[in-house]
Formats: structure tokens, C-alpha cells, sequence
């Protein structure tokens, strides 16, 4: 079986040779480097997968390292960046580090020394992430595993994680969307005896069936078209640890044959093997609809459904505990003054109560989604909000035509619908992956399989 901590780095030259000597170092070293002479490649794998070190060069041509440099710190603030430059060494350095750089190295290097740095820069981003998980554990008033709220409903469900982390079980999450279901199994796993180990989250209603399997389980170099090497499954990869699965309701009868199958055997096969792989992980799954009802209907079967809800939480939806919204606006917009260098206060008391009194039918990712915008348009130390503002400020952003016309005659698929809409919103952020994803309120991630799911049918039609 693979090693699963070996760190992530993408590695970015315009020189082959140099590429070709990196991976085979970083491949002796343990290190899981994925070489790139086009940074826009890189770019993309960065924005699809993420990775725990980049390494650029300062001069290539197409985009500069200091072009990729803001790129990705666009995306991701944390992400160490070291920077390799051959030209005017200092002057060049001096300016990747004012835009975010941690640190850099001169070229020609030796690949020792680079290690040096590399290790540095990973063991410094663990310390950080590490921190930010004590800051998360002792809590800062109302705020309890990353969640802010100090009314009965979310008492009782901090005191429900406070049980439930301490066994390895699994799972069932249930609430509405925006809730931050995913929040909860984070903090399962956070709390839990796997901490140490992986957390591998899955948007089951991103994938089809074949893309879902290929995913969890892996598979063969020559499996199927397109196969041209082995990969990893994500339940290898989350083993010691948890897999979480979001919308879990989405997955077809056969997969929730495949997957209870290889958890009551603790075994997985990747497509196209016949060897068994021994896995250990953590099942948490998530969903906003009503999964008891869809046994009785049918739709979900008895036997996988029972497997699997051995727990069952209940994340509350914002509607049910408005006397938290002050907290949760006060925290959001200190965050987005700090992310953006707004000098904003709050809002006005007319303002906190529209906030408070709206419906919120994306609860609290919606919420924090508003509180975003409003900072990053604010004209002054106040903010004012209403619904109307909300409404006029969405129609000004997504200008242009509507992405869905309706009509008594023509109809489309929810599939369809949501294909659409998402198209038209990437249309109005001229492609800009991670705006859009705000926008639509899910994280890139999602976005980018939602895409490639759309790919994939497209290819298939």
C-alpha cells in the first residue's frame, strides 16, 4: 500500500531537464512531486487538488513565477511557496516575498539544500494549521469547533460531538444546506482518536456512478479508457482515518451494494484489480434530505442506511436559532475586514435586524456569503444591509441574460438546470473558478467535479 503522508508538492520550471531531476530527487526523498514546465498546468492542478508546498521558478515565459505567486495566493493564503531565481537574485527575491513568497532558494541549487528549506516550509505550515486547531479546540465564547452559537439547539449539539468524537462510529449527518454539516464531521474527526490520521471528504452528488468508484476505490493502469496509470482511491488514502460523504442520498443502488460491501469487509478492490486492499477508516455521511423517507419510499436502501446510522445528528438550520445570528455576523465581518483590510465596525441597527429577521434559506453559508459581499463593497466603517440590497446587488453582479428562461412548454432536468446556472455564473466571473464558487455558495472543490462531471456526460453523449 502507497504511503499517505508523503507531502504534495508541485513543482514549477520551464526547463525539462530540471523538472526531470526534481522528480526523481523528490521521488527518492518521499515526496509525492508533481512537475509542471507550464504554470497555468500547475495552476490548475493547484486550484483542482491543492497540494502542501509549491516550489517556482521567477522567469517563464507565458506567466511569471510572480503572476502564479498572486494566483495562488488568491486561492490559498496558507499554501508555503518557495520561489527559485537566477536573476538578479536579490531584487527578485526581495519582491516574492513581499507578494507572499516563504521563502527562496538560488538557482542552480542543490537539491540538499532545497530539502532543508522544503522541510522548513511544510514543518511551519503544520505548526500553523496545528494552531489554528487548539484555537478551535478551546473556543472563543460562543464559537465551539469552528461553529458559533450559544443557543439550546447548538448546546445540545456541542455536547452530542463531545460524545460522539470519542468512539470511532459511524456517522449520519442530516440538516438543511449551509447548515455546516461538514463543520460537524470535521470536528468528529478533530476531537476523535483518528485525528492524526487523514480526513477525506467526497461530494457524493458531484460524481456518477463509474466516476464514484473509480474514486473511492481506485484503479488499474488499462482499467478502462483513459486509464493510464494505477491511482489511489480516496478510501486508501483516508485509511487510519475518516472519509467523509456529503450527499450521500445522490449514490445509486449499486454503488451502496459496492461500498457497504467494503466496509463490513474493511477491504476495498480498485476497478479492474482482483486483490484485496485492507482498509480502516471512519464512515461519516451527510445530507440534507430526510433519509428515513427515502428508505420507506425505496429510494435508499434499509440494509446501507442502517449500516451507517449508528449515530444521527442533527445540525440545526439558522431559522431555528436566530438569537445566534449576532455572533455569526460579528465574526464574519471581523474576518472579512481582516482578509480583505477593510476598516469596517458592523452594521447598523436597522441592518442587524433585517439580518436577523430574513429566512435564510442557505443558512449560514448564505449569511456568511452576504456578510462577504457587504465588506468587500462597504464605502465606509458602517455597513447597511436590507433584503432589497441583497437582490439589487445579485441582479448587478449576474448581469446580462437570465441563465434559465421558463415556460409553460419547454422543461429541463434539476441536472440541466443546475448545469446552466452554473455555466451562466463562471460566464459572469469570465471563468474565475473560485469567485464563482463563492457566488454560488460551495467551495471549489465541488465546483471543479461538478464541472468535470459535466465534461464527462458531454464526452459520453
Amino acid at each position: 500500500m502507497p504511503d499517505k503522508k508523503k507531502p504534495r508538492i508541485l513543482f514549477v520550471d520551464d526547463d525539462m531537464v530540471t523538472c526531470r531531476v526534481m522528480e526523481r530527487n523528490c521521488d527518492n526523498a518521499n515526496y509525492d512531486c508533481r512537475v509542471f514546465q507550464d504554470p497555468r498546468a500547475c495552476l490548475e492542478r493547484f486550484e483542482a487538488e491543492g497540494a502542501d508546498l509549491v516550489i517556482t521558478d521567477l522567469r517563464m515565459p507565458g506567466m511569471t513565477g510572480f503572476d502564479l505567486l498572486s494566483r495562488l495566493r488568491e486561492i490559498d493564503t496558507e499554501v508555503p511557496v518557495l520561489v527559485m531565481t537566477g536573476y538578479s537574485s536579490v531584487e527578485n527575491a526581495v519582491e516574492a516575498m513581499k507578494r507572499g513568497a516563504t521563502d527562496f532558494i538560488k538557482k542552480p541549487f542543490d537539491f540538499t539544500e532545497l530539502r532543508l528549506l522544503m522541510e522548513r516550509a511544510l514543518k511551519n505550515a503544520k505548526l500553523r494549521a496545528e494552531n489554528r486547531l487548539l484555537r478551535r479546540r478551546l473556543g472563543d465564547g460562543g464559537n465551539h469547533y469552528g461553529m458559533i452559537g450559544d443557543t439550546p439547539a447548538m448546546k445540545r449539539l456541542f455536547a452530542t460531538i463531545d460524545k460522539v468524537a470519542e468512539v470511532s462510529c459511524s456517522v449520519v449527518i442530516t440538516g438543511e444546506s449551509g447548515t455546516g454539516k461538514e463543520l460537524v464531521a470535521r470536528a468528529l474527526h478533530d476531537h476523535g482518536p483518528r485525528r492524526d490520521k487523514p480526513f477525506v471528504a467526497v461530494d457524493c452528488g458531484a460524481l456518477s456512478t463509474t466516476l464514484l468508484e473509480s474514486e473511492l476505490f481506485g484503479h488499474e493502469k488499462g482499467a478502462f479508457t483513459g486509464a493510464t496509470q494505477r491511482k489511489t482511491g480516496l478510501m486508501e488514502q483516508a485509511d487510519g482515518g475518516t472519509l467523509f460523504l456529503d450527499e450521500i442520498c445522490n449514490i445509486s443502488d449499486t454503488m451502496q451494494i459496492k461500498l457497504m460491501r467494503a466496509l463490513e469487509e474493511s477491504t476495498i478492490t480498485r476497478v479492474g484489480g482482483s486483490t484485496p486492499i485492507p482498509v480502516d477508516v471512519r464512515i461519516i455521511v451527510a445530507s440534507n434530505r430526510n433519509l428515513e423517507r427515502m428508505v420507506e419510499d425505496g429510494q435508499l436502501r434499509h440494509d446501507f442506511f442502517h449500516r451507517l446510522n449508528v449515530v444521527n445528528i442533527h445540525v440545526p438550520a439558522l431559522s431555528e436559532r436566530r438569537e445566534d445570528i449576532p455572533a455569526l455576523v460579528d465574526a464574519f465581518v471581523r474576518e472579512f475586514s481582516e482578509r480583505y483590510g477593510r476598516k469596517v465596525q458592523g452594521f447598523d441597527k436597522a441592518s442587524l435586524v433585517n439580518l436577523c429577521t430574513a429566512p435564510w434559506p442557505g443558512n449560514v453559508r448564505e449569511l456568511r456569503n452576504v456578510i462577504e459581499r457587504c465588506v468587500i463593497l462597504a464605502d465606509g466603517p458602517i455597513l447597511h444591509w436590507s433584503p432589497e440590497s441583497m437582490n439589487l446587488a445579485d441582479n448587478t453582479l449576474l448581469s446580462g441574460n437570465q441563465p434559465v428562461a421558463f415556460s409553460d412548454s419547454a422543461f429541463c432536468s434539476l441536472n440541466e438546470l443546475e448545469q446552466r446556472y452554473i455555466e451562466h455564473v463562471l460566464n459572469c466571473c469570465n471563468g474565475k473558478k473560485t469567485q464563482a464558487a463563492q457566488i454560488l455558495g460551495i467551495d471549489k472543490t465541488t465546483l471543479w467535479r461538478k464541472l468535470r462531471r459535466y465534461e464527462s456526460q458531454a464526452e459520453a453523449v
